[in-house]
């Protein structure tokens, strides 16, 4: 497909094994000058950094607000099954014809300007996005903030998810550099709401507050949880913002650190509830319940029980421990594979007190690290391991071990996971 040809024909850093982080918005703004400004025509922009929960806080925020009847846009990235999913209207990912000619608009021009995958489906989102007339446009930052591309618009709300170490030798090696990059999309005039984070990421993002004299909402000072309960059904938690009455919601993502998640977006929306006569205390409460975010801790079945995860830095792997741990209660099968430049050994450490055993692969993604470079961190953490060629063939090993009776979890990249949900559609079809 020309589409496909040409998309292929970028320079695509999710798939480059190394390069330096020195990308300039200047290129990309000339780019979208000559293709009419579109981001300048995105209404009620949400734009949202952060190391984990960025996807998972978009995710409820367009679950709420189509809830209540808004039209919305999401931009996420990046994709499990389909290119196509990275840019949803009302939920619905654009379709290929939509793709065909909004990329036959931007082609010539985009050639031109040599600009980036990841630059040009951003400004396919953008045009797409104004062409269909949302009300609320959800832009999740695709690597760090400052310099993404995402960040060449004005949103009225800049969240900031919990941050952790990821991309360090891209973002910086210490938490506090990594939130300074982070807090670059924070706007002059934006509303910024902020997750739960560590001292130093924090008064990274408050400095920056500071300079800007925005206001905001950080979780921990305004919201205090009264209650939560986790099960492999999902999550149900009540909560009180300072003097105000007790909220109760639930979600069915599996996990406490998905209420941190729920509570963010929960944020954004009550900052906008001031405004938007639409947006009510019911289809909030709707929107969170039905919100699925696709490979974040997803049963896929129960006998065996199969969950497929996208844990790929420390903290995301922490979390998945804390649902091995306290809501499975007993030692799993772990299908795991990375990319480079992630914290596996650190990962390898979080996971391996609930393992039984680790089944070795690795994605198609050229990043890829290879099975015996993984292999031989096992041997020196004396893990018990064994390798498989593809995701594919991993699961199948990993059932052979289950006996449909010990837990198996797919995790350690967006890719794996994306690879092993194809793998268990094409077996449903």
């Amino acid at each position: 497909m020309v589409t496909n040809k040409f998309l292929n024909s970028l320079i695509n850093y999710e798939k480059l094994v190394k390069y330096d982080y020195n990308f300039k918005l200047a290129n990309f703004k000339h780019f979208l000058r000559s293709i009419g400004n579109p981001e300048q025509n995105l209404k009620n922009v949400i734009l949202i950094a952060g190391t984990k929960g960025k996807g998972s806080t978009a995710t409820f925020i367009e679950s709420c607000l189509r809830a209540c009847g808004l039209k919305t846009a999401l931009f996420t990235s990046p994709h499990l099954l389909s290119i196509r999913e990275r840019i949803k209207v009302n939920n619905k990912p654009i379709s290929q014809q939509d793709l065909d000619r909004v990329v036959n608009k931007i082609k010539r021009q985009a050639e031109k300007y040599n600009i980036t995958f990841f630059e040009a489906m951003t400004a396919i989102a953008f045009l797409y996005f104004v062409e269909k007339s949302v009300d609320y446009t959800i832009l999740e930052v695709g690597l760090g903030g400052s310099l993404d591309a995402t960040n060449v618009v004005n949103p009225k709300v800049a969240v900031i998810t919990r941050i952790g170490f990821d991309h360090l030798n891209l973002l910086g090696r210490t938490l506090k550099k990594i939130a300074q990059e982070k807090a670059g999309i924070i706007h002059p005039q934006s509303f910024v709401v902020i997750s739960p984070q560590k001292n130093s990421a924090l008064k990274s993002i408050i400095n920056k507050i500071k300079e800007n004299k925005n206001p905001y909402y950080y979780i921990l000072e305004k919201i205090t949880i009264k209650e939560m309960k986790s099960n492999l059904d999902g999550c149900k938690f009540t909560f009180q913002e300072q003097n105000q009455t007790t909220k109760t919601y639930q979600i069915r993502v599996i996990g406490k650190h998905q209420i941190e998640n729920a509570l963010t977006a929960w944020a954004v929306l009550n900052y906008f509830k001031k405004h938007e006569v639409r947006l009510t205390e019911q289809g909030i409460k709707k929107g969170l319940a039905k919100a699925n975010p696709l490979g974040r801790c997803q049963i896929i079945t129960q006998q065996p029980l199969i969950i497929i995860d996208s844990a790929h830095n420390p903290e995301s792997a922490q979390s998945l421990y804390h649902i091995i741990h306290d809501i499975i209660k007993q030692k799993v099968i772990i299908v795991y594979g990375s990319s480079e430049g992630k914290l596996v050994s650190r990962i390898l450490d979080i996971l391996s007190p609930i393992t039984k055993r680790f089944i070795l692969t690795q994605s198609q993604n050229p990043r890829r690290i290879p099975i015996e470079k993984l292999a031989k961190m096992c041997r020196q953490k004396s893990l018990s391991y064994q390798t498989s060629e593809t995701v594919k063939d991993a699961i199948k090993v990993a059932k052979h071990l289950s006996k449909n009776r010990i837990p198996i979890i797919i995790t350690g990249s967006f890719y794996i996971a994306g690879e092993a949900l194809t793998y268990f559609k094409n077996k449903a079809s």
